[in-house]
């Protein structure tokens, strides 16, 4: 875990994170970064 932290220098917000998590933490960082994938794919597809 130590090297999420890294990635997110508010500790309330990670402890926010940490605590809303269902799932292991890869598998939830994965599925963020496919919501936000699927958020810009939608977003560049309403500019066009």
């Amino acid at each position: 875990m130590k090297k999420y932290l890294l990635l997110i220098e508010d500790e309330k917000l990670w402890d926010s994170f940490k605590s809303k998590i269902n799932r292991d933490l890869n598998t939830e960082i994965i599925e963020l970064i496919r919501k936000k994938v699927e958020a810009f794919k939608k977003a560049s597809a309403k500019q066009k």
